[in-house]
């Protein structure tokens, strides 16, 4: 055996750092396939989730559109019967419940931006609005719909739309309100669980949320959310970080979506949790939409375009 080995000793180590070599260029080469994997992954599941905010948007926009059209809002708006206005709007709200089973907020305002009705309380009559509504002031000074993931006494979709009463004059606005209570719902259905967060310096403003729950530097919006990626994000604080567009943890993989801007600075994410091994890479279909969707990127770009292609007189 000795005379065997001495003999083929070159062979057998150019036979073993060639075999070892290869190995470590095979699981190099499977680490890449591997990353890319997610890679592809991640960008699926985010695409679908921008599907969704921008879906639901364009739901939230094209109800807020009809409600400025009702003659009775106009008419009621226009001569200050804030009880008959009410009425109106929960009336249509019920009949829309029936059939969605969604729930649904609506808020009229003043041409000086000012409480006029609100569809779920009669609070807050008069208050003046333009001092933190964003939107509100955009969709006055454009006198064009807007909306928005946007931060008021609650955080959340609003669609704002300008009324117009007699010879085409300006008499306030609507604002169609809903959560991402749906948003939440419609991902988990591809296999996607998301949690909402805002940033705790804004509870001044949304003093709806100072009793929910707390994760470090944010406030989960949800009453009702995933306990075990909950724990993920408590135990593992970083994933909050937004140095990474994601993380991995065991088979799971982390990633976040901006949700709303207010004076320049970040208000929401929306935190999504998915499968690394799923295989379904199908994408939700298309829609066509050109609101105020992307924060980062294409916020400047899209309130242009809907200046220009949705315009109510």
């Amino acid at each position: 055996m000795i005379p065997f080995f001495k003999k083929y000793k070159n062979f057998i180590i150019l036979f073993l750092l060639v075999f070892i070599t290869l190995a470590y260029f095979l699981y190099k080469y499977n680490k890449i396939l591997e990353k890319n994997h997610i890679d592809i992954l991640v960008s699926n599941q985010i695409e679908i989730a921008q599907n969704e905010i921008i879906n639901q948007k364009n739901q939230a926009l094209s109800l807020a559109i009809i409600f400025s059209k009702n003659q009775t809002i106009i008419d009621n708006l226009e001569n200050n019967n804030k009880i008959e206005l009410k009425k109106e709007l929960i009336k249509i709200l019920d009949i829309i419940k029936i059939y969605t089973k969604q729930d649904i907020d609506i808020q009229v305002h003043t041409k000086n931006l000012e409480v006029f009705v609100r569809s779920w309380e009669d609070k807050d009559e008069g208050m003046p609005l333009s001092d933190f509504r964003e939107g509100l002031v955009k969709a006055k000074k454009s006198l064009s719909p807007y909306v928005s993931n946007e931060l008021g006494k609650r955080f959340n979709i609003k669609a704002i739309v300008p009324i117009y009463g007699k010879n085409s004059e300006f008499i306030g606005s609507i604002e169609l309100i809903v959560d991402f209570k749906e948003l939440i719902n419609r991902l988990k259905s591809f296999g996607i669980e998301a949690i909402i967060l805002l940033e705790k310096e804004y509870l001044q403003i949304a003093s709806s949320y100072e009793s929910m729950q707390t994760l470090e530097d944010f406030v989960v919006l949800q009453g009702e959310y995933n306990k075990d990626f909950f724990e993920i994000l408590k135990n593992n604080q970083n994933f909050l970080d937004k140095n990474r567009p994601y993380y991995e943890y065991k088979n799971r993989v982390i990633a976040s979506l901006p949700l709303g801007i207010y004076n320049n600075k970040s208000v929401g994410v929306l935190q999504i949790c998915f499968d690394k091994n799923m295989k379904n890479f199908a994408y939700l279909p298309q829609y066509s939409y050109f609101g105020d969707i992307n924060g980062r990127q294409n916020s400047k770009k899209s309130e242009d375009f809907i200046k220009k292609e949705i315009i109510i007189k």
